[in-house]
């Protein structure tokens, strides 16, 4: 059996699009290329992978099986490309990374910052996502490594904590909360709250919390991202329940914060999501030698 690289980035794509011409198209081949390959493939596997009609090409259950191996596959093999060209061209490449929008903001802008003026020719790209995207995302090799919360194991993907982080309330300055430094959790269940929508590693925490403690909390507002809740808190719309370095944001947004008695200042952990079986391109690698600390001293 002798599957190539070229074969592989086909399927992928003709598995995402169900188009021949669409896939053609994406990888700059022509569509009897494509097709081509698709069938060399079929031929070497000894199984058909599509159903084909005349409108509309779908993979089938074999194809569904084999997908999760060939974007393990394309993936590695991307990584172990950018890995030698950025040898070659030693402080140059590329670092890729997926997390919340205020995770990039409180964790990670100061140290890519301090990063890019030391090595100015590393090309950073950072996606915006919840936990659960940034997880297949890390799954795909569309991102190098990413940060979340995760509390379960995960096939393909090794997880590592990096930062043990408080959880603190968030209320507006005029709250009548604003005159204390700390609050107990029973204590909120008087307020409204806002809430994330639960594909959050931040909500999936604070529901772990409030069922350890036999609290509830009542909530009239869900949203999908802390940066909308922060924006509800400082109107005056409800409390909000956050991460210590969102606490921090909140902070210099003008908001005001309490401690949560009674509760860990360590009660949320933040992992490193990173691929199983695949070694991080060398400039990844360098970035991360530089990041893990600064996340250690974060309190």
């Amino acid at each position: 059996m002798n599957i190539t690289f070229r074969q592989l980035k086909v399927f992928l794509e003709l598995f995402d699009t169900g188009s021949f011409t669409a896939a053609a198209t994406r990888l700059h081949v022509t569509q009897s290329a494509a097709s081509k390959m698709i069938a060399e493939l079929e031929t070497q596997l000894g199984l058909v992978l599509f159903d084909r009609t005349t409108r509309r090409v779908t993979p089938n259950d074999a194809a569904r099986e084999f997908h999760a191996y060939a974007i393990e596959v394309v993936a590695t093999m991307q990584t172990a490309t950018r890995s030698v060209e950025e040898l070659i061209a030693l402080d140059r490449g590329k670092v890729s990374i997926g997390a919340s929008p205020l995770m990039i903001y409180g964790l990670l802008a100061e140290v890519i910052a301090d990063y890019r003026a030391r090595h100015p020719g590393i090309h950073f790209e950072l996606h915006e996502l919840s936990t659960d995207q940034t997880v297949e995302s890390v799954r795909a090799g569309t991102v190098d490594f990413g940060l979340g919360a995760v509390d379960t194991r995960i096939p393909g993907i090794r997880t590592e904590v990096v930062l043990r982080d408080s959880m603190r309330v968030v209320v507006d300055p005029e709250h009548r909360l604003a005159r204390r430094r700390s609050v107990a959790l029973e204590d909120l269940a008087g307020f409204n709250h806002i809430s994330l929508r639960n594909f959050y590693s931040v909500r999936r925490s604070l529901d772990g919390l409030m069922a350890s403690h036999g609290v509830a909390l009542a909530s009239a507002i869900e949203v999908g991202s802390l940066t909308a809740a922060l924006g509800l808190v400082r109107q005056g719309a409800g409390v909000l329940i956050v991460p210590g370095y969102a606490a921090a944001i909140a902070e210099q947004w003008g908001m005001h914060t309490l401690a949560i008695k009674q509760v860990s200042p360590t009660v949320h952990q933040i992992s490193l999501i990173q691929r199983s079986l695949t070694r991080p391109s060398i400039s990844t690698r360098r970035f991360l030698e530089t990041l893990l600390p600064r996340l250690g001293a974060h309190r």
